[in-house]
């Protein structure tokens, strides 16, 4: 007859049976779950995906904030554009790819994405060289500006789905990484789902400035003009106001990134694809005033010793320096400003004229006389930059030379 501890080694206890049964249970429920996310994950990213690719979305997804560095890359070798945009969100907010398209007759993409590096922007155009359409790239200056200190990138980019490496060699399985990103990214379903129900919203009819962060108004009239007015036209015997009024800019804590500046030019000119430099149209209101322009000369100086060795035009556009788009709001109260959104970012408006005086294109019909006169110039080709420069930068501080402001104020007054 078998012993009870016998009985006990041939046949586990009912307890220990029931412990295996529900492991099994909560395994299975557990993937399950885990199926169900990647599914829903899947789901989400792949219609997104879908979105993304339409014509008529582009606008939407282009200048749609938080999520470009995940998609861009992507997209931009999907599309294959003959211009594209590279710069921080004062680029990305300022270029309509529908409509500077249109203005410029060739396919544009903007590359833009916010708060991007100078080391984002450098990759980002690394990756673009291998585009056999692309004929002309817009580069954003101020975005090789930064705070000491800075990241190097920021979060959600991932260098392993662009074309090439730092080194610029082929990235090895960029196509399963980038597949991965499309189909199973999680960090993406947020954007994705902002960006469907931003296309919903535009759909039903909602207004452009109240689905697209672009597109937002500023109301100018809850800023305190008058400093910045008696700054820029002082009446006469009253010294000017020395410094901005309200201003955000800190020179003391920015410097310029210029190895990375100077790689993405070279890459651009090797490939000779022509270059439009610029630095945008800040208000007034915050810019800092450098009667000297010393980042401006010093970026001519720098251009000038690349166009020497590059097999394609360098074009150089100063749009920060007091004029019809930047004094908007200072002399007549804006309510909704057409240049500016409510972080001082420029607007697709503002996007338009510096499209149409970079690449000599008629200015949209709602510009000034006052706007298409006197916004920019390309300074490499120009006669005099030096004298250009240092003559628009000093009416930050009330110099308008010896022909004065009187015929530009009135000007502006009737704006």
């Amino acid at each position: 007859m078998n012993s009870p501890a016998h009985d006990d080694k041939l046949n586990p206890p009912v307890q220990d049976r029931e412990k295996n049964r529900l492991a099994q249970r909560f395994l299975w429920v557990f993937s399950s779950f885990v199926l169900l996310i990647a599914f829903v994950v899947a789901t989400v990213n792949l219609v997104a995906y879908r979105y993304m690719l339409a014509d008529n979305n582009q606008a939407i997804v282009q200048l749609l904030s938080g999520w470009g560095r995940i998609y861009k890359p992507i997209l931009y070798d999907e599309i294959k554009p003959e211009i594209a945009v590279f710069g921080a969100s004062w680029a990305r907010d300022a270029f309509d790819p529908l409509d500077t398209s249109r203005l410029l007759g060739r396919k544009l993409f903007n590359h833009g994405v916010s708060g991007g590096t100078a080391y984002e922007t450098r990759r980002f155009a690394d990756s673009a060289l291998d585009n056999p359409n692309l004929q002309a790239a817009i580069i954003n200056l101020n975005t090789f500006y930064r705070e000491k200190n800075r990241a190097r990138f920021r979060y959600g980019f991932d260098e392993s789905i662009l074309d090439v490496d730092a080194d610029h060699q082929p990235n090895r399985f960029v196509g399963l990484r980038r597949a991965y990103s499309l189909a199973l990214g999680g960090w993406a379903v947020g954007a994705n789902v902002k960006l469907i129900s931003t296309i919903l919203a535009r759909d039903r009819g909602v207004s452009k400035p109240d689905y697209l962060d672009s597109y937002e108004q500023a109301d100018l009239t809850r800023r305190n003009m008058t400093p910045t007015a008696r700054r820029i036209f002082p009446q006469p015997g009253q010294a000017s106001d020395s410094a901005p009024a309200d201003t955000e800019v800190e020179d003391s804590t920015m410097q310029i990134e210029q190895p990375e500046l100077e790689i993405i030019i070279d890459g651009f000119c090797g490939k000779k694809v022509d270059i439009y430099a610029y630095f945008t149209p800040t208000h007034t209101r915050k810019q800092s005033c450098d009667p000297g322009a010393s980042n401006e000369l010093a970026a001519l100086e720098f251009l000038r010793h690349k166009q020497r060795s590059c097999d394609a035009r360098i074009h150089y556009f100063d749009f920060a320096y007091p004029n019809a788009m930047t004094l908007e709001g200072v002399l007549t109260p804006v309510k909704s400003s057409h240049y500016y959104r409510p972080d001082g970012h420029p607007r697709p408006s503002a996007g338009l004229a510096m499209a149409a005086s970079m690449f000599a294109r008629p200015f949209p019909a709602d510009s000034s006389a006052l706007l298409t006169q006197d916004f920019g110039v390309d300074l490499l080709s120009h006669a005099d930059a030096e004298g250009w420069l240092l003559q628009r930068t000093a009416r930050c501080q009330g110099d308008w030379g010896e022909s004065g402001y009187g015929d530009f104020r009135a000007a502006l007054e009737k704006q």
